[in-house]
């Protein structure tokens, strides 16, 4: 499982903590544009997916979106592995407080 206790906003999707901390590679058949999203005060939505789904040649994608303005996130990075992904939601998450 991937621990996500760091996360200080509020949880409203998670399909992302169920996965292991392993390679994407090995969990392929679980990796989808809607992983996670966290609700912020001010109308802050932090956004983790993986695109395109099911895809080996694709990615973790993380965004901060503002008043569901999704068309320009305020933040937006990659990831290729659990670790990477986890340092980059810490990244997000610090811009959104």
């Amino acid at each position: 499982m991937i621990d996500l206790t760091f996360i200080t906003g509020k949880i409203t999707h998670d399909d992302l903590s169920p996965l292991n901390n392993i390679d994407p590679s090995y969990q392929i058949e679980s990796l989808k544009e809607d992983l996670l999203q966290v609700e912020y005060p001010a109308s802050m939505l932090l956004d983790v997916g993986w695109y395109p789904s099911f895809n080996i040649t694709g990615c973790f994608q993380i965004r901060v979106i503002k008043e569901y303005d999704w068309d320009t996130p305020l933040f937006s990075s990659q990831a290729n592995t659990v670790q990477s992904l986890i340092e980059e939601m810490i990244i997000a998450q610090k811009m959104i407080n």
